[in-house]
């Protein structure tokens, strides 16, 4: 619930303004320019300003118009007056008023300027992080789950959305926890406001926590103005806070004072700012095991575990495999101005043997690589390349040796599986679970030999 200061001495009209804001704005009232006001705006954040002008205050309004503008310099002031005169509302728009007001008002009139200008406040922090990061719109209709397992987990990302509960997201890097985040959000009532994202294992400790909650002006070396933290950008809508199990300590106790009392203070500083801000947590990491080393807070664990959606790795949803590779294919082509339209049938079926230790992260890289490329309409088996990168080991095919290239890894798969089928081609294939064509064309690529081959003779 936004929190309005009120600069406000007649009674009647703080009648109608707290009938008026009922159940939408939590009111403080203050008299102009008193003690009261100057300890208000030191100690407490609130969302909007709602200043009375008397017509014999021109002077003394424009000194608290400045010291409003200092300690609360993003929120929205509305001015309401007894005089119309142009004077007055050129003098109110000149120091910063976002609206004017005139008495009489009825309480529509007076709720209808306070919601603009609360919702000038929400557009203005949205515009702010979307020049910094935001590239994306999230459609569960674009979602390609075809596995039963991710048939899943699509029915509890639209069964979860519909409320404001945390939603904690497990798999592994590159499985789209990010982008099933953001249908979460974007298919929930506050698809209207921010999506914040943030990912806790890229930033710096010490400069997580402004990143996450803002900081005063001086409250660390080099912090010349006042900044609005993500938190506060994301108030009314949703946060998603990526690798949170690369969180420090501290700084989980802070978070687990904003998922139980959705207030904080910015770094710096003693003013309570109040947000209503869904917050999506996302990890690859054992958060249970992090909690049995006495690396994750047992308290906040239980606090973002409300909702949990687990990802399955792309080797786990074969059936996604092609029409994922169809849809990268026609994004990257697109986005890098090329007429590729499909894979050979052979490259299809090396997608769909891979095991992808990279998960779509990875499937997408080799596509784009194959893109760049490719000169035909076709992607070629020649340039669709597998980079040579040790492997996770539950990520490996049975098998392999953990700590060989994955160049060496495959050529020794199917020397495996060559001297299993008595070098008989056809029967290796099978083996390997690939065609005959694919087979051969590793073979001569891996320069693969045996005498009873007539072509070796």
């Amino acid at each position: 619930m936004a929190t309005v200061l009120v600069i406000e001495k007649e009674q009647k009209w703080r009648l109608l303004l707290k009938a008026a804001c009922e159940g939408r704005y939590t009111l403080s009232f203050c008299n102009e320019d008193s003690d009261a006001l100057q300890a208000s705006v030191n100690q407490t954040y609130y969302d909007l300003v709602l200043y009375n002008l008397p017509s014999d205050m021109n002077e003394t309004f424009s000194q608290t118009m400045q010291e409003l503008r200092k300690h609360l310099p993003f929120s929205p002031v509305v001015v309401t007056s007894d005089s119309c005169e142009v004077g007055t509302v050129v003098l109110a728009i000149k120091q910063g008023a976002y609206d004017f007001v005139v008495k009489p008002y009825d309480a529509a009139k007076i709720s209808l300027a306070l919601g603009n200008a609360q919702e000038s406040l929400s557009l203005k922090n949205e515009i702010n992080y979307l020049r910094r990061e935001q590239d994306v719109i999230y459609e569960m209709s674009k979602v390609i789950a075809l596995s039963p397992a991710m048939r899943q987990v699509i029915d509890n990302v639209n069964k979860f959305a519909a409320t404001d509960s945390t939603v904690l997201m497990t798999g592994e890097t590159g499985t789209g926890k990010s982008m099933l985040a953001g249908s979460v959000h974007f298919n929930s009532s506050r698809r209207l406001k921010p999506f914040v994202k943030i990912n806790c294992a890229n930033i710096q400790e010490n400069l997580l926590e402004s990143e996450l909650f803002g900081h005063e002006k001086g409250s660390f070396t080099g912090a010349d103005k006042m900044r609005v933290g993500r938190f506060e950008q994301a108030n009314g809508g949703s946060i998603l806070l990526d690798e949170i199990g690369e969180m420090s300590f501290g700084l989980q106790a802070k978070l687990l004072r904003i998922l139980e009392e959705k207030s904080f203070e910015r770094l710096g500083g003693n003013r309570t700012i109040h947000v209503d801000t869904r917050v999506i947590a996302a990890t690859h990491r054992d958060l249970e095991e992090l909690v049995r080393q006495k690396k994750f807070r047992e308290d906040l664990f239980y606090r973002i575990n409300v909702l949990p959606i687990h990802l399955p790795p792309l080797r786990e949803r074969k059936q996604c495999l092609e029409p994922l590779a169809n849809f990268l294919l026609k994004k990257l082509s697109r986005t890098l101005h090329k007429l590729v339209k499909k894979f050979t049938p052979e490259v299809m079926e090396l997608i769909k043997a891979y095991p992808w230790p990279g998960n779509i992260r990875q499937l997408a890289n080799t596509i784009e690589r194959a893109v760049l490329l490719e000169d035909g309409e076709t992607i070629q088996m020649d340039n669709f390349t597998l980079l040579e990168v040790e492997t996770k080991q539950k990520a490996e095919p049975a098998g392999f040796a953990k700590s060989l290239p994955l160049a060496e890894l495959e050529k020794e798969k199917i020397l495996a599986a060559l001297e299993e089928s008595l070098w008989i081609q056809k029967d290796a294939a099978i083996l390997l679970g690939v065609s005959p064509r694919v087979l051969n064309h590793k073979i001569k690529k891996f320069a693969i030999t045996h005498h009873r081959w007539r072509k070796n003779t």
